[in-house]
Formats: structure tokens, C-alpha cells, sequence
């Protein structure tokens, strides 16, 4: 029946070809068939001919929905031109953006995905619709500095990008500086669902304003438009109030934002993404955790001048480690703890089948997995001695209880890795990640060294103890937003902006 439903649907869309809403349904009874069938109707699709660029479109979007095949993103974004809505062109980088994110087990290759789909030309094509007040006023040198900080997205502090804006501004609110926060809210699309063909929707994360609070007395002002407002029109309202504000510099905490083009032209920017990578829009200035690592080449702009900044997160208050009897392990027991909200796709092979194969060789380890969703645990690695929970507050006393972190071969991670870090818990990680970029020497080049290291650890309590301690230190001095040195250093990197500015400006002297 199910295959009978599906093909009725694909004659439906051929009748109508331009219907978001007729694609969705076909790709939702397409995507319940089984491996076979799914399969040789997914080929149907593929080999369609369709009258009109839009049906390309959603039948582009609908088969990167089917195959999680990349390459139907890229013929999507080769269709983007002058005339294609903001609205669209976002909605199909953020989707583009988030199977990257979620399939990329490294930085190199999730640049080269975002590479591959000209992610720097669909900015600029929306950034080409952004418009100013026309009027940018430059502050006299006597005035105290003006500083806007710009994010893309903003919810809670589970949500990377609002965490590391919030460290950001309490930060600032203790310098002698006049500070604005901005946001365009860009994975908010109101009717998301006309601008693609698959049965998915990248979901913003819901605004929580009793959790955007900032580690300081000190309040900041937060620009946020109303998300039902289209983006187009919510990047020109962001565009002008910040122009209103008149900053001195702008700081863009995040990757990507065609906004972050728009402001480039006329103020310095500093550059604070939320991966261990180079922003991939222009900046001034980028605040980077390990300038000695070879910077990624975007194409359409040169690298960034990278400037030491490895701090990205608070000292988390003094916590209580979980009981274990909570999970009805011993203390003896030695606990590894994975986290994340995607842990289904990113406890992959060949990674999964080593860490069963691993539990299962060693009786004294339990393997804790923290973030599963319901109806997911199924689908996970089971035995008697994984527990899969789902995602809980108060993290770092769950950290704390455990004995080592061990993070899957996956771009994410570098936030739970950091709070481990913090407890005195030491963090098994792979290099290409950002993870890897929090740990330094202690991560691992290859599988192999992954798995020697963990058997090493397991073996001997003292030297994850010794590892723990030092990766502590490691966060205290490196990782600790609230340090002094991470004020100076903000700072700096704000006036280094300012000269960088007024050198590409013609402004050498101001």
C-alpha cells in the first residue's frame, strides 16, 4: 500500500510540479518505503523532466531529502541567482549547512561541502538585497567606544551560538564601552515550507528571555525583529538599527551571515564563529583558537588575519558529581560519557563498532550516552552496559561523575569537551574537530591512537587522573571567558579591526 501511495503522489506532482506542499508529500511516502523501493522511486524523481527552474528547485531539495546525497544541494545552489528570494536561498543553506554539520566527521570535510555549494556567492546574493539607512556616522575619537555584537541566531544557553553572544557581552559589559546586541533571528523563515521539497525544516531555536542573562549585574540591550516578518525585511531593519547605533566595530559571534558582508563594506568587523574554522564571511579580524593551524581558503575573499583567542566559554558554578547509583554502577566502575543532541548520526561506523566491540571487551566499563531524543535509543548500540539518557540540566554534575569524555569522530563536541575539562575529566577526541581544538596535544591523529589512548586510560586510573588535572589547567588558562586575559585580548582585537578597517578604507591615519 505504501508503494501505491507514493506513486500516486509522484503522478500528482507531475500534474503539479511548482507545489512545495505536493513535493513534501511524496517525499514523505517515498522516504517510508523500504531500502529497495525507496531506492529505484528516488531514481524516478532523479530522472524527471521538469518544466520550470522552481520544480527543478523542490524536486533538488526533495532528492537531498531521499539520498542525503550532497551533490543535490549543489545543483540546488548552481540555480541561485539575483532573482531567487532571500528567504529561499536561506532556507536552503541553512538546510545544506546542517546535514554538513551533522555528516562531516572533520573540518576539512565540512569546508569543502560548503566549498562545493558556493556557500560565499548565495551570501552574497542575499547580501546584495540588504539595504542600509544610507547614512553610517563615524563617532569623534574622544567619545567612549561604541561596540554592536551581531549573531545570527539566538535561543538559550544550550544553544552554542546564544552561549558563546552571552560570554561575549558579559564580558564587554565590564570594559568601558557602549554595547548593542543584535540578532536577525536567520533560521527563522516564515512559511518555511514553500521554499523546499523534502519533509524537513531546519527549526530555530525558541527564545527563552529569563535565560539570556548575563553572568554580570550588567543588562545589554538585545535587537531582536519580529520573526514573522520575512528574513529579507528583517536583515534591513537589523541593517539600519545598527546603523542608528553607530558602532565603532562590530563583532558577528557565528560562521556564516550574509549580513556579516553587508556590515563588512562599511565598519570593522571581528570575526567570532562557532567552529574551529575561519568565519566563512569577511572579517577584519578573526578570533581564533589556534593561529598556528593552516586557515581554510574560502573562495571570494583572502583568509582573515587570525588573532589568539582561544577563550568560548564561563566558568561553570561549583558542582556535585551525579550519584552513581542513580544508574546503578558501582564506583569502581570506569564511566565513559558521550553528549550531544545528534549522537544517532554521529555514533557512525566504523567509530560505533569499535566502542561496542570495546565496552564489550572490558567488563568494568560502562558507556553513559547523554541527549538521546525519544524513539531514538533503539537505534543506538546496545548492551547491558551503554545507558542512553536523554538530554539533562544541570550538565556538568553528570560530566563530573564520569571518568573519561570520549567524543565521537564529529565537527561538534567542543562544549561538553570543555565543561569535562573543567571537572578534571579528560577528553578523548579526534584532531579535526571541535573538540580536538579544545584538548591541543592530547588529541588524537588517527583510530588508532583514539583507541590506544582510551585503552591506556582505562588501564591506569592515575593517568586519566594526571590527563584530567592537566586538562584543567588547559581551561583555566585558555578556554576561561571571565579571565582578564580575555578582556584584554577582546579588546585588542577590537582596535586591530579598526585599523585593518581604515586601511582597506583609504583611512590610514584615523
Amino acid at each position: 500500500m505504501n508503494a501505491a501511495l507514493a506513486f500516486d503522489a509522484l503522478e500528482t506532482v507531475k500534474r503539479s510540479p511548482t507545489s512545495p506542499l505536493l513535493w513534501q508529500r511524496l517525499s514523505e511516502f517515498v522516504a517510508a518505503l523500504g531500502i529497495n523501493e525507496r531506492a529505484a522511486m528516488s531514481q524516478i524523481i532523479a530522472n524527471l523532466s521538469l518544466p520550470s527552474r522552481e520544480a527543478r528547485w523542490l524536486r533538488d531539495s526533495a532528492m537531498a531529502f531521499l539520498t542525503r546525497d550532497p551533490a543535490w544541494f549543489v545543483r540546488q545552489a548552481a540555480s541561485v541567482d539575483g532573482n531567487t528570494a532571500p528567504d529561499a536561498v536561506m532556507t536552503m543553506l541553512s538546510l545544506a549547512w546542517h546535514h554538513a554539520v551533522v555528516r562531516s566527521a572533520t573540518h576539512p570535510s565540512l569546508a569543502q561541502t560548503l566549498r562545493d555549494i558556493d556557500a560565499v556567492r548565495l551570501q552574497q546574493v542575499v547580501a546584495s538585497h540588504i539595504r542600509g539607512s544610507g547614512q553610517v556616522r563615524r563617532n569623534p575619537p574622544e567619545m567612549r567606544a561604541r561596540v554592536a555584537v551581531y549573531t545570527p541566531e539566538i535561543g538559550n544557553r544550550e544553544h552554542g551560538g546564544t552561549a558563546v553572544l552571552l560570554n561575549v557581552l558579559s564580558l564587554l559589559a565590564t570594559q568601558d564601552v557602549d554595547l548593542h546586541a543584535f540578532t536577525a533571528k536567520e533560521t527563522s523563515i516564515p512559511g518555511v515550507g514553500s521554499y523546499h521539497g523534502g519533509a524537513e525544516f531546519v527549526t530555530a531555536p525558541v527564545v527563552f528571555p529569563e535565560a539570556l542573562s548575563l553572568r554580570t549585574q550588567c543588562a545589554v540591550e538585545l535587537h531582536i525583529p519580529d520573526v514573522e516578518l520575512s528574513l529579507r525585511q528583517r536583515f534591513d531593519e537589523v541593517r539600519q538599527a545598527i546603523d542608528a547605533f553607530a558602532p565603532d566595530v562590530v563583532i558577528v559571534v557565528g560562521f556564516m551571515s550574509p549580513l556579516a558582508y553587508s556590515l563588512y563594506a562599511d565598519y570593522p568587523v571581528v570575526g567570532l564563529p562557532i567552529h574551529a574554522l575561519p568565519p566563512l564571511a569577511p572579517v577584519d579580524t578573526w578570533l581564533c583558537a589556534r593561529p598556528e593551524l593552516e586557515a581554510a581558503a574560502w573562495p571570494g575573499f583572502p583568509s582573515p588575519p587570525a588573532f589568539p583567542f582561544p577563550f568560548r566559554f564561563w566558568p561553570a558554578d561549583p558542582c556535585v558529581p551525579v550519584e552513581r547509583e542513580a544508574l546503578g554502577l558501582s564506583a569502581d566502575a570506569c564511566v565513559l560519557i558521550t553528549v550531544g543532541y545528534r549522537l544517532l548520526t554521529e555514533i557512525a561506523s566504523p567509530w560505533r563498532e569499535q566502542m561496542l566491540a570495546f565496552v564489550d571487551a572490558h567488563p568494568a566499563v560502562h558507556w553513559v550516552l547523554i541527549g538521546v531524543l525519544p524513539g531514538e535509543a533503539g537505534q543506538l548500540p546496545s548492551h547491558p552496559r551503554i545507558h542512553v539518557l536523554p538530554p539533562k540540566p544541570l550538565l556538568p554534575a553528570w560530566l563530573a561523575m564520569a571518568d573519561i569524555f570520549v567524543n565521537p569522530p564529529r565537527i561538534g563536541g567542543g562544549g561538553a569537551a570543555a565543561m569535562s575539562m573543567e571537572q578534571r575529566v579528560p577528553v578523548l577526541t579526534f584532531v579535526d574537530g571541535d573538540a580536538g581544538d579544545k584538548v591541543g596535544e592530547f588529541a588524537a591523529a588517527s583510530s588508532d591512537a583514539y583507541f590506544a589512548q582510551l585503552q591506556a586510560w582505562v588501564d591506569d586510573a592515575e593517568a586519566r587522573r594526571d590527563a584530567g588535572r592537566s586538562m584543567q589547567t588547559t581551561f583555566r588558562e585558555r578556554l576561561d571567558f571571565s579571565s582578564p586575559q580575555a578582556a584584554a585580548s577582546l579588546m585588542q582585537a577590537c582596535s586591530l579591526a579598526a585599523e585593518s578597517f581604515n586601511q582597506r578604507a583609504g583611512n590610514p591615519g584615523a
